[in-house]
């Protein structure tokens, strides 16, 4: 009963129309082998696919200059006009805020870019003229030094980005820092050699599928030693026993990009660590020798990303829920009525909402105390939850008074399902709470009402009818 009702005959959102349409990444990755001697040309695909992916109207590679107090963009792509250009500096004693949270070397993701405090001091004179709104920038290194950003500009109103968008700025970023190391022939050539032991990452190097080279970091990382290193395979087949079922996902993304193709993927240990893998192709002569792996130990960073992120969502999730019931607070479920209401009128459908009192609660705290009051009322939201689909919008509205917007339902819908659940309070066994009931007043959009007030009020006024009528009962 809670996921489908059959009488909700609003029409479905297509999940097509909530997919991107190519793959832009995806095809980046398919035709990156073409870029392999034109760096250039790779940092303008880069940003046309950072454009395309993350659907936004200006996308730029920005390189910091060698005492880090500069940025330098070296192309920005303008999706309306598909031009590029270059050539805007920005300076560290213009924005110091924004500088000091670039060198922190962490995705900056601005939903709000005229009032996030990494990037608010560009809003006179760069966002407001450009009317931009939000802002994502990842971070771009060779190596373990920072070189400079891959940034994203909304035009609009602020944004918010996801977790996939971000996701998908770094790999981009990463594609843009492994152009830069192939524009870099010293870089590069270092990144190759295995003798690199002042490096923090971890080194292999293959060379006709048999290990060549490798450095210490390598071995402490993966908690090997020199005489397990005898063969490709079988390092190969230790670090699939450490990673295993992930592991397969690195050589299938190698498969991909072919014989002269460069990868970067994520590979996460049994033991609970986290390392980043880059895998290039060592050319010699226009031929495929080899190639060479790096692996990145990121357990912290990811670590303390998780924790981030879990700080958020418990922190947005104390500013939208009732701390007693757990269901959505007023201004919340009144925010998502507005929303619903917009999306209904605009989209032709329909759309109800029933206002719910418990029958006689003053009796059961005058009788039993507020603590079993209490009870009553988180035992009500609960079941309310478990009644009603997942689509539907609960909210705890004031006291023991609850709102429910129901999306796709008419009034008479509504009421077939508000007197189901009323039946289904009978027939229930209540446990530790006294046995109570509720009444109920259903409005629906346009026969009552064309706005949330209006709405609200028609609900209240069946709602106090049914209480003058005997209570236990939706009208």
């Amino acid at each position: 009963m809670r996921e489908s009702y059959r009488w909700y005959t609003g029409p479905e959102v297509s999940t097509a129309t909530q997919m991107q349409s190519p793959d832009a990444i995806a095809e980046l990755a398919r035709i990156w082998k073409r870029y392999e001697g034109d760096p250039d040309g790779a940092i303008r695909a880069i940003t046309e696919t950072a454009a395309r992916a993350l659907r936004v109207a200006r996308a730029s590679v920005w390189l910091l200059g060698e005492d880090q107090t500069e940025l330098s963009c070296v192309d920005l792509y303008e999706a309306d006009s598909h031009a590029h250009s270059s050539g805007v500096v920005l300076r560290q004693r213009d924005f110091p805020r924004y500088f000091a949270a670039m060198l922190q070397e962490e995705t900056i993701a601005a939903d709000d870019a005229h009032t996030d405090p990494t990037t608010s001091e560009f809003s006179a004179s760069y966002l407001t003229p450009l009317g931009i709104g939000a802002m994502l920038d990842a971070p771009i290194r060779t190596g373990m030094r920072l070189v400079g950003v891959l940034c994203h500009e909304h035009v609009g109103t602020a944004r918010g980005w996801g977790i996939g968008e971000r996701k998908d700025a770094a790999f981009l970023a990463s594609l843009a820092s492994l152009t830069l190391e192939l524009k870099n022939h010293a870089t590069r050539e270092a990144l190759l050699t295995a003798t690199l032991e002042s490096t923090g990452e971890g080194i292999l190097a293959s060379n006709d599928r048999q290990v060549v080279a490798w450095n210490r970091r390598f071995l402490d990382m993966w908690q090997l030693d020199a005489k397990a290193m005898v063969s490709f395979e079988a390092v190969r087949a230790h670090i699939a026993n450490r990673t295993s079922p992930k592991e397969g996902a690195g050589a299938a993304t190698e498969t991909f990009v072919g014989a002269d193709g460069e990868t970067i993927d994520v590979l996460e240990l049994d033991d609970g660590r986290v390392f980043e893998r880059a895998s290039r192709p060592q050319i010699m002569g226009g031929q495929v020798i080899g190639r060479v792996w790096s692996f990145r130990d990121v357990t912290a960073q990811r670590r303390a990303a998780a924790a981030l992120q879990a700080s958020e969502a418990k922190m947005r999730d104390l500013a939208i829920r009732d701390g007693l019931t757990g269901l959505f607070n007023r201004r919340h479920v009144l925010e998502l009525l507005h929303e619903g209401l917009a999306k209904a009128v605009a989209g032709g459908e329909r759309l109800s909402i029933g206002l719910i009192d418990i029958d006689d609660f003053k009796k059961i705290n005058d009788a039993h105390g507020h603590l079993v009051g209490d009870s009553v009322l988180r035992d009500f939201a609960q079941q309310l939850g478990q009644r009603f689909r997942s689509s539907d919008y609960i909210g705890r509205y004031g006291g023991e008074e609850f709102l429910v917007v129901l999306r796709g339902a008419n009034g008479d819908a509504a009421r077939r399902v508000f007197d189901e659940v009323r039946a289904g309070f009978r027939a229930r066994e209540f446990g530790d709470v006294p046995t109570y009931s509720f009444s109920a007043g259903i409005a629906e959009l346009a026969a009552d009402g064309a706005d949330v007030v209006a709405l609200l009020s028609r609900a209240d006024e069946r709602l106090y009818e049914a209480k003058r009528l005997g209570r236990d009962r939706t009208i």
